[in-house]
């Protein structure tokens, strides 16, 4: 290779990475170091913060209204629980972790469960109904569950 052409690659290469790094946007050393969000004084009114709704399926749920007053996986029957990011049912207990909202009331949740010991990953279809709940499980599976007041 001659060295025009070294150069002339070496010439073409810089063009390109230049271009490559230029994209508008500023530099690190262009940014402020102070806040741009003025803090609070002590006595200023600040607006509450808003936390975001808990999904609709969470919640304590029953096959029949009457197992409502037994512990969420207490026994054979009783009723099973979806929150803080999991589901509760009788000697099982699953991770949320991936939930799609598809129609209304509808999601699909991505579950890496335990189970006497062993783990799986399962695909649950939840559709809420006002108080009404269906799962659908991937491998055929389905139920139907009414949701349980809260106890005081």
């Amino acid at each position: 290779m001659t060295d025009r052409c070294r150069n002339l690659g070496l010439a073409s290469a810089f063009v390109l990475a230049a271009a490559a790094c230029d994209r508008g946007e500023p530099a690190i050393e262009d940014q402020p170091n102070e806040p741009i969000i003025e803090p609070a004084a002590p006595g200023d009114e600040v607006a509450p913060q808003q936390l975001p709704a808990a999904p609709v399926y969470y919640g304590v749920w029953a096959a029949d209204a009457d197992y409502c007053d037994v512990p969420p996986a207490s026994a054979i029957p009783s009723p099973i629980a979806f929150a803080e990011g999991e589901f509760i049912g009788y000697e099982n207990r699953c991770r949320i972790g991936e939930a799609v909202e598809g129609t209304d009331g509808g999601f699909t949740l991505a579950l890496v469960c335990m189970a006497e010991g062993v783990e799986t990953v399962e695909t649950l279809d939840v559709d809420v109904d006002g108080e009404m709940m269906r799962l659908k499980w991937k491998n055929g599976g389905e139920a139907v569950f009414v949701r349980c007041k809260e106890q005081e």
